[in-house]
């Protein structure tokens, strides 16, 4: 299935995953939560033990002792203590240790020590109801709190109902709740009740039995502690983590903001623009592109249109300037048989007159198929498009070239220069252009000198070697202002009885095929002959690809 999302959409939900980390943290409350409520009951086991190991009696538990004992240790618990004797009846509490215990058994006491119980783990915890009112009742929590609330609302029910109240030992003389009972039976024994003195949170229960010197169980220490501290530290982590996610959301919104202007909106432009680029007749209109200067991707996507379409653009120019060029070139020697074709079929023309038309005529024909000639050579290197690996022997091919031209050329001193540097090298370019090339150079210099030199050498940059061909002829040489026009298609300094032989496109294939092989060209004044100068380099095959080979 195919998706068409923008990229700023796409960078949109990206950042929208990343938001939801803090929110997933939130998840692992659980655990920390469950971690802390089993270190509190650890906690409770321990303190328990210590008090339960304190109270060893003979036969039964002193309530005496066991006053004491709470009182020696001075508040340095975290826990509600309470010492029960065999039958379940309090007899010893860390809360009201610091009263008179003789009238425990009075209405009045049971009545005190009642409200005391009610209110023991608020008075422990009065420094931190302003911590919790702080967290749970700040408006952020309150707002992250919102979705926690309704699906509690509606889905899930109150945990209150899952337990009995802390109020369960209020006004009772004989403690008789599930732990207790499985304390007096000689077990652990636990259990989870809701807190009371307004406080949204449980306490948990945890009964030890005390043992005689018979081993038997005469007491019981019930452990008691509020989970409501706990419950303050994760007020404050979800509170903190509720921040955190606003200044994420805050921050992913600028940066959401900052790549869609960076990266969506000139990508926009840049697709924009290269619809814009050409019209419906295929006219460039423009090359430069948005971004150009940017060191990115969006930068170098930029330039690589730009470079493009200066090529199409080249292109484009290449071919309309081919095609007038045809058309004017093939005007005259088409114009010039139809002349003579129309003379021809005047039955008044002498016989004799009739064989020099019909002779100038078949000259037409020769210079029309050495334009075409030309065109063709010309095309095939432009349009080539294939990267192949020649291994061009280039001083093997050129000493037959040579030897064949010496033949076509015979009133023409041509001699050749090769350096030993130049013994193996091969040139990454097919046989046919580079003869191609070498003809057109012995051509163009034996129709203005009867003194060819040819020399070749090997010249070297920092990074390329480069297998050099040099020529020279004793003609009248090239004017500096025409250097640029003698590369022309048709362009000729020829007299007109000297263009009969020429089609103009010598230099032309030169050039074509200097280019496609990534080599250079240049043009200067003969030193030695006096007349042209002209020079190729061609990048030398590498010994990797040699040995490759």
């Amino acid at each position: 299935m195919k998706f068409k999302i923008s990229i700023s959409i796409q960078i949109s939900i990206f950042l929208l995953i990343l938001i939801f980390i803090p929110i997933a943290s939130m998840m692992a409350l659980h655990t920390y939560e469950n971690q802390q409520l089993s270190m509190m009951e650890s906690s409770n086991v321990q303190q328990g033990r210590l008090v339960a190991a304190s109270l060893f009696c003979p036969e039964k538990i002193s309530s005496d002792e066991a006053v004491a004992l709470l009182k020696n240790m001075d508040g340095n618990f975290d826990a509600r203590i309470r010492v029960l004797d065999k039958s379940g009846a309090l007899i010893a509490d860390s809360s009201t240790v610091e009263n008179d215990f003789e009238n425990e058994n009075s209405q009045a006491s049971q009545t005190q020590l009642s409200v005391r119980e009610m209110n023991y783990d608020s008075a422990v915890n009065k420094n931190s109801e302003k911590s919790n009112s702080d967290a749970s009742e700040n408006f952020i929590y309150r707002l992250l709190s919102i979705p926690v609330r309704i699906y509690r609302s509606y889905f899930k029910r109150p945990y209150a109902l899952k337990y009995d109240s802390a109020e369960f030992y209020i006004n009772k003389n004989i403690y008789d709740g599930e732990e207790v009972l499985a304390a007096l039976e000689g077990r652990y024994g636990s259990a989870t009740r809701i807190s009371y003195g307004g406080q949204r949170s449980v306490t948990l229960y945890s009964a030890l039995p005390v043992y005689n010197s018979l081993k038997e169980v005469c007491g019981v220490v019930l452990v008691s502690k509020s989970t409501y501290k706990i419950l303050l530290n994760l007020y404050e982590l979800r509170l903190d983590l509720g921040k955190i996610f606003l200044w994420s959301l805050g921050a992913l919104f600028l940066i959401a903001l900052f790549l869609n202007f960076r990266i969506s909106y000139p990508l926009k432009k840049l697709s924009r623009q290269t619809v814009e680029c050409a019209d419906k007749k295929g006219t460039v209109r423009f090359e430069d592109f948005t971004g150009k200067k940017r060191r990115d991707e969006i930068g170098q996507l930029s330039r690589s249109f730009s470079e493009l379409v200066k090529k199409l653009n080249k292109r484009i120019h290449f071919a309309d300037a081919f095609s007038a060029d045809i058309s004017h070139e093939f005007k005259n020697p088409l114009a010039a048989i139809r002349n003579c074709a129309d003379i021809l079929g005047n039955p008044k023309i002498p016989e004799n007159q009739k064989e020099e038309f019909r002779q100038a005529i078949s000259e037409e024909v020769s210079r029309l198929e050495q334009l075409l000639n030309g065109i063709r050579t010309i095309s095939k290197l432009d349009a080539s498009e294939e990267e192949n690996e020649f291994y061009l022997p280039v001083n093997v091919c050129l000493e037959n070239t040579l030897n064949r031209l010496k033949k076509n050329y015979p009133q023409t001193r041509i001699n050749c220069n090769s350096s030993e540097k130049t013994s193996g090298v091969k040139l990454n370019l097919a046989e046919e252009p580079f003869v191609r090339m070498v003809e057109n150079f012995v051509d163009n210099a034996a129709s203005f000198g009867d003194r060819i030199i040819i020399s070749s050498d090997i010249t070297e940059n920092k990074k390329t070697k480069f297998y050099s061909l040099s020529v020279e002829d004793n003609g009248k040489g090239i004017e500096p202002e025409e250097i640029e026009k003698i590369f022309n298609r048709f362009y000729s300094n020829r007299t007109d009885s000297e263009k009969q032989n020429h089609s103009g496109l010598g230099l032309s294939i030169v050039k074509a095929v200097v280019e496609n092989s990534e080599g250079k060209i240049l043009v200067e004044k003969s030193t030695v002959l006096g007349g042209a100068k002209f020079t190729v380099l061609f990048p030398v095959m590498n010994e990797k690809n040699l040995k490759n080979k």
